[in-house]
């Protein structure tokens, strides 16, 4: 028999294959409307794939010629670090084209593409290794050397039908995405002022091509409309990517993305940091003031200021000309990038330097301050925490103010806290006919079709420059029911829900209890007790609005709140004044005495605990908070933050509709249903429909998805969530969280080179179990699985392998349960994409029609369009033609209504079905669960369950932060089952925890 760790184990089978796309035609019963679209995919103006691409490695070397004691020469090779090779793989390309032109031999540089590091590519043909010998323009005894060595010839493939050609794939994508950016990627000569002006105006980063505005380059046009932070901006970039067609033909996917970076050429860190802490140092002659202080009153920076410099400096590049090296006992320059700040200062860091010559050399320590002195350059503000950096595996210590920010381009990867994101959301959003039109804008200043450097056509790559029509059609709403089993009335476009009330609550009494948090550092809690309270009533209004069982009082702000006897008096669940640690009331003793009321109460079984927890927007409390009530205590919590209690205070009569998203939550919180489909389990039928029911086929539905670690993450282990239903409506569901083996912020678990699916291990059998618990001992017929977060080259092993795991799985409950000859059931795995770069555009028809209620839409979508005719897609808006795949089942759906920007439509792939879906019941369950989110009363762009296991995997990273910054317990040796165990839901917790 295997062993359960055989059975876990990844593997490449070669004989897996797609599921195919279902043969038979939709049927129009499914739809109300056919649509026009247009997609950002671009077509080549002619066939590509019938030309030959020849492959090279590229070797570069410096050779450097010295003479030695005895007079003889002696010569030195080196090695070309990678940074420095694209500006001398491009000098030597010249070079060998005017020796070719001198020879009267015709050679053009757009015949080469590089790839930055070891490969180049040609249209031309050389069987023989080409050597390029150039001699340096500095020094006559140093000459670099180009090798060209051949590889391959080769054709380019596209497709992702057979897994065991996805190296020729692989290779065929990164080729094109290389020709395509060789432009803005060239290194041009020093008199060359047109190509200089040219890539001076764009970065490329991760396969985008990023636009450098102005002010990079020219201070005094810096503008601060794209500015979120102090010199952080957002820039918008082009990115590009290869598909393919219903054909098989291949298309360019552009699109416009948004990345940050920092804007803060040739400024030094000092001048940097005063930015970060005082925006006032905007102007010159304020930061030059802030620095005289600094000189003058021997000022520092204090430890509360250096976490927050830390995370938002974290990885910055920098230069430096005065770097002290202790091991070459000499200053030298260095690139160098950012870690955090020391403590200790220049006086204070102290440097082993050598007394003498020779074998009696002694060594003594004296200050770094003193080094620098002595280097003739003394610091002048020696009472600054010195700067720890790192250069390659080297680390230095170095004085702030010989520290300069890198002049070129880089991406910001640090720290974003609340401010930064919303400001970048609303530079970053862009309604769809602006959207298509910053695409054009982008493609022209590209050039991809001038004549000048025409790397994309040398190769035969020109695309046109118009986006590729495509029809869609547009599902109908689904039957919604409320919890009289009655259809819910849905608005037109945004298909929101009319019906306020909830399916199901419970029959349990709210019983809350009321924390008022405030930061270590503060001295007093984020609000008054009146204006807790005050929220505290709204928040019960909300929830009795929305149908859900409130407690009797006379005073509105004691409704449903927590009271008990303790030594003969009367407690009251508020607490007004907590710490998360460090105070003589902490939250964790504070929910722990709320617990406690709670339990002595003589009536607790007819009530429901709850706590509302109010804090400032710091991630760490929330972890720390969602472990002890949901983890550790199993009490549902609603955290809020304190800017959403001010915003709801400030105007009352607008803000109703938060306290009723907050009810929507809290029901599902307590085991409540909010909305569900077909039929309402909690509404009276007949005894005649409960048989009906229970004859038909169960189904179960699953998400999954998994969370990687990443540069200041604060997590060092993959964390996976598996979220399954309960019940057969699909609206009850119960999580566990599993961990993948440690790894290096930034790399994925990887087993043989790929990312390892072993999440589902002794996992999925828990959910299983639970489902037939609350199924009258039934086990599920049908297993619908979602998955997120699979990229195209991994989806078909870790679907594979994935659904291997939850058959092994279900086969265990069987044994489990006695019955390992029951039928199993059958199954549906779905992966879910939603990071692509697809955008798809609704056109508007040139003509209005006569209808009246359609030329209502008409004129309100053609005025959102600003007379465009563009607009975004509405919600149910299917497309399973033209940019779907011509050997595997996958469609496009965009099941909510963008009302904010230009909406992503997801990708669904079908990665295997034996139930027998056909195509409308695919496309209908995808977008029927995207009603069912129990955040909200409209379709969400996901299906609910793989929504739910995103929130989960999220909830769980910050748990886990909160337990890596020794937040919770004593921070014991960190294994998987030790992680695993602290990141669970408690068993006693009422509904769901993630929502």
């Amino acid at each position: 028999m295997k062993s359960q760790q055989e059975w876990y184990q990844p593997k490449i089978d070669p004989n897996m294959r797609w599921f195919p796309r279902p043969g038979e035609k939709c049927s129009g019963d499914f739809y109300v409307e056919k649509v026009k679209l247009l997609v950002n995919w671009f077509k080549f103006s002619s066939k590509i794939s019938d030309r030959s691409y020849y492959e090279y490695g590229v070797e570069m070397k410096m050779e450097k010629k010295f003479k030695l004691k005895n007079g003889q020469w002696k010569m030195k090779s080196t090695l070309i670090p990678i940074p420095d090779r694209p500006h001398l793989f491009w000098q030597h390309i010249r070079h060998e084209k005017r020796e070719n032109e001198r020879n009267g031999r015709p050679f053009r540089e757009e015949e080469y593409v590089f790839d930055n590091r070891e490969t180049a590519y040609s249209v031309n043909r050389h069987d023989t290794k080409i050597t390029s010998r150039m001699v340096s323009s500095t020094n006559q005894n140093v000459t670099h050397v180009l090798e060209l060595v051949p590889r391959r010839e080769f054709q380019l493939y596209f497709s992702r039908e057979d897994p065991m050609r996805d190296e020729e794939a692989n290779r065929s994508y990164k080729f094109l995405k290389d020709v395509m950016t060789q432009k803005v990627r060239y290194s041009p000569e020093h008199n060359n002022q047109i190509a200089i002006e040219f890539t001076k105006n764009f970065v490329y980063d991760s396969n985008v091509i990023h636009a450098v505005p102005e002010s990079f380059y020219d201070p005094d046009r810096f503008d601060y409309s794209l500015e979120i932070a102090p010199r952080i901006e957002t820039w918008f970039g082009l990115y590009i990517a290869v598909k393919e067609t219903s054909e098989g033909n291949p298309m360019l996917n552009m699109a416009i993305v948004d990345k940050l970076f920092v804007n803060a050429p040739s400024m030094s860190l000092l001048d940097y940091l005063l930015l970060v802490l005082d925006p006032e140092t905007r102007n010159d002659e304020v930061r030059n003031q802030r620095k005289t202080e600094l000189r003058r009153h021997k000022l520092t920076i204090d430890g509360s200021k250096r976490g927050q410099l830390n995370r938002y400096l974290c990885n910055i590049k920098m230069k430096c000309t005065e770097v002290w090296d202790e091991s070459k006992m000499k200053m030298c320059e260095r690139h160098l990038s950012y870690i955090e700040l020391s403590n200790v200062d220049a006086n204070q860091h102290e440097i082993k330097v050598q007394v003498g010559r020779g074998r009696d050399a002694t060594t003594r320590k004296v200050p770094l301050s003193r080094i620098y002195e002595d280097n003739n350059k003394p610091i002048e503000f020696p009472y600054l925490p010195l700067v720890v950096v790192r250069s390659g595996s080297s680390q230095f210590s170095v004085p702030m103010e010989h520290l300069n920010v890198h002049e070129k381009p880089q991406r910001y990867k640090s720290w974003i806290d609340y401010a930064m994101k919303d400001r970048f959301i609303q530079r970053a959003t862009r309604k769809p006919h602006v959207y298509k039109e910053k695409t054009f804008e982008m493609l022209e200043s590209l050039g991809l079709s001038s004549e000048e450097l025409n790397f994309v056509a040398s190769f035969g790559f020109s695309p046109e420059l118009k986006m590729l029509p495509c029809p869609g059609k547009v599902l109908k709403e689904p039957m919604l029911v409320n919890k009289e089993n009655k259809k819910i009335e849905m608005t037109p476009v945004i298909r929101g829900f009319r019906e306020k009330q909830l399916n199901v609550v419970s029959e349990k009494e709210m019983c809350c209890a009321l924390f008022v948090l405030r930061s270590a550092d503060d001295r007093g809690p984020c609000l008054t007790e009146k204006q807790a309270t005050d929220f505290y009533g709204e928040i019960i209004d909300g929830c009795d609005f929305r149908g859900l069982n409130i407690g009797k009082s006379d005073k509105k702000a004691e409704r449903s709140l927590l009271r008990g006897e303790e030594g003969g008096v009367t407690k009251f669940g508020f607490y007004g004044n907590c710490t998360l640690h460090g105070s003589v009331c902490t939250f964790q003793d504070a929910a722990q005495h709320a617990k406690r009321l709670f339990d002595n109460l003589p009536d607790k079984n007819r009530k429901s605990l709850l706590f509302i927890i109010i804090t400032e927007r710091e991630s760490k409390q929330y972890g720390f908070i969602k472990f002890i009530c949901d983890n550790d205590l199993g009490v549902p919590s609603q955290h809020v933050a304190k800017d959403t209690v001010v915003r709801v205070l400030r105007d009352l009569d607008r803000s109703h509709r938060i306290a009723y998203q907050i009810a929507l939550k809290i029901n599902a919180k307590l085991n409540g249903v909010n909305q569900e489909l077909d039929w309402s389990e909690g509404s009276e039928v007949s005894p005649e429909e409960k048989e009906r029911r229970k004859s038909m086929p169960l189904k179960m539905f699953v998400g999954i998805d998994v969370t990687h670690p990443t540069s200041n993450s604060g997590i060092d282990y993959s964390i996976a969530s598996i979220v399954a239903s309960i019940n057969p409506g699909g609206t009850r569901y119960r999580t566990v969280v599993a961990t993948q083996e440690e790894c290096k912020p930034g790399q994925r678990p990887v087993a043989h080179g790929r990312e390892r699916t072993d999440i589902l291990e002794g996992k999925f059998t828990k959910l299983v179990q639970s489902f037939a618990e609350n199924n009258q001992n039934r086990m599920p017929d049908h297993i619908v699985v979602y998955r997120d977060g699979v990229s195209d080259s991994e989806m078909l092993r870790v679907s594979h392998d994935e659904l291997r795991s939850l058959k092994m799985e279900v086969s265990r409950c069987l044994r489990e349960r006695g019955t390992p000859d029951s039928p199993h059931p059958k199954y549906t795995f779905i992966v879910v994409q939603k990071r692509h770069n697809t955008r798809i555009f609704r056109q508007i028809d040139e003509k209005r029609p006569s209808d009246p209620e359609a030329s209502a839409r008409w004129d309100t979508d053609m005025k959102e369009s600003e007379n465009t005719g563009i607009v975004n897609p509405n919600s149910g808006t299917t497309v399973d033609r033209v940019i779907v795949s011509k050997y595997k089942f996958d469609f496009f759906l965009s099941s909510h209504h963008g009302a904010l920007g230009t909406s992503r439509p997801v990708h669904y792939i079908v990665m295997y079905d034996d139930f027998g879906l056909t195509k409308d019941q695919t496309y209908k369950m995808s977008y029927e669960l995207a009603f069912l989110s129990a955040r909200c009363r409209k379709p969400i762009s996901i299906p609910a369950p793989v929504h739910y296991a995103h929130l989960s995997c999220e909830k769980a990273k910050e748990v886990y932060r909160a337990y890596k910054e020794h937040l919770i317990g004593q921070h014991p040796v960190a294994n998987r089952q030790t992680i695993e165990r602290i990141l669970q839901p408690n068993p006693d917790y009422p509904g769901m925890p993630f929502v």
